[in-house]
């Protein structure tokens, strides 16, 4: 059975980046990023923050701790 090598080296199937490319890719992606950086969160996943914090809040009930074990 003959087990292929793979070449560490530089492969011939891989294309050099173009730079004018990567920086439009780069430009693109902080502004995506900008936009959900400042995008309003949704209604109902602030309802859910809002019952979490509520929750935190809560004092535990007298014993509990006792009973667990």
């Amino acid at each position: 059975m003959t087990v292929a090598r793979i070449s560490k080296t530089k492969s011939p199937d891989v294309a050099a980046h173009d730079p004018k490319a990567v920086e439009a890719i780069g430009r693109a992606l902080k502004a995506h990023y900008t936009d959900l950086v400042h995008a309003p969160l949704p209604e109902r996943f602030v309802e859910l923050l809002a019952r979490f914090e509520v929750a935190d809040r809560v004092p535990e009930p007298k014993g509990s701790r006792d009973a667990i074990g």
